[in-house]
């Protein structure tokens, strides 16, 4: 066997070095290795074709429209727990927070200026409340997170400038405008929920190639290595947290424009739950789940509709032959599918 001849002005290892990366590209961090707005594209194309393709049913796009809020809301909830390792419940009171700020500033001073305060004052108020219950792990600051949710309906009926003189019931709220232009319709409201979420996505998919991304993983799994190593594990559990509060924020706005009411039940533990289950049956591992559970969880009783009066027995048993069957979810399941491909079939295979 011939001695391995260095490349010009390197040594032999560096030239090995050179070749691994090409023959080897597992070796590199496998999220680098993606193209992750490749499918916010699909995903921004198939659903304003189905927009487009339901144009005439005016129900059937403000399911669509519906899906869009509260997948904003889970793709929150997946960095806030998937990532940073927090038991959101206190997701929903983010929203309402998002919601009852944003229909008191845009009243006087529009939607736009609504929204940006809306989003502004759930980041705020998430980053208090991770710093308070920043020492508690796991099931603590569940329960925390739990009355917190809790407080936050109280403060919703009872306190005046959420709860106004109707305990907390705001309706005739103007649909959203944005530089002279209004979306009244369904149709045109789909498609600003559609840029409001392309742009959560892009922003998602920046923070899953960032090096926060990675150090939020090492404190969630484990702490005490990730600080001994220098990572600041507070300080990382606060900010993706509150990242994923902000985004309920903007998802309790949207939803308060799109309605044109609020009402403090609307934000009910109930509705964390189940933010929780869209990603529990997406796909705990990806954004992506959270976006593929909400799809799922929003238009299942639509689906179900046919079998109205076992709708709810119908509902349930598909959740739990899909938790059964799927127990990473239908998007790690697929991932999973897709890395059992023989090469060459559906992927390309390495250059040698």
């Amino acid at each position: 066997m011939k001695p391995e001849r260095p490349a010009p002005g390197g040594s032999p290892a560096r030239g090995l070095a050179a070749r691994s990366r090409i023959v080897l590209p597992g070796y590199a961090p496998p999220i680098y290795q993606r193209r992750p707005f490749v499918p916010i594209l699909v995903f921004a194309v198939m659903a304003a074709g189905a927009a487009m393709l339901w144009s005439g049913n005016i129900a059937r796009v403000a399911v669509l429209n519906t899906t869009l809020i509260y997948a904003i809301a889970a793709v929150g909830l997946y960095f806030a727990y998937s990532v940073g390792g927090l038991f959101a419940f206190s997701q929903a009171a983010f929203m309402g927070i998002g919601a009852y700020t944003s229909a008191k500033v845009a009243g006087e001073n529009g939607f736009l200026l609504g929204f940006v305060v809306g989003v502004a004052v759930a980041f705020l108020s998430a980053a208090v409340l991770g710093a308070l219950l920043s020492r508690a792990r796991h099931l603590y600051f569940a329960i925390g997170a739990l009355a917190f949710a809790e407080l936050m309906i109280l403060v919703f009926r009872n306190v005046k400038f959420f709860a106004g003189e109707e305990a907390g019931l705001v309706s005739g709220m103007d649909r959203p405008n944005l530089f002279g232009r209004y979306f009244e319709t369904e149709g045109a409201l789909f498609w600003l929920l559609l840029a409001v979420m392309c742009a959560v996505l892009v922003m998602g998919a920046l923070i899953e190639r960032s090096p926060l991304r990675r150090d939020a993983l090492a404190a969630k799994e484990n702490p005490e290595v990730a600080r001994a190593n220098g990572v600041r594990v507070r300080t990382i559990a606060v900010t993706i947290f509150a990242f994923g509060s902000a985004l309920a924020g903007a998802a309790g706005s949207l939803q308060a424009h799109t309605l044109g009411f609020i009402a403090p039940d609307t934000f009910g533990v109930g509705v964390a739950i189940n933010l929780y289950l869209m990603i529990l049956l997406g796909g705990l591992g990806s954004m992506w789940g959270a976006v593929v559970g909400a799809f799922f969880i929003t238009w299942l009783p639509e689906l179900l509709r046919p079998v109205k009066t076992y709708e709810d027995v119908v509902f349930s048993m598909l959740l739990l032959a899909t938790i059964v069957v799927l127990p990473q979810g239908i998007v790690g399941a697929a991932s999973a599918l897709w890395e059992r491909l023989p090469k060459g079939v559906l992927r390309r295979a390495p250059r040698e």
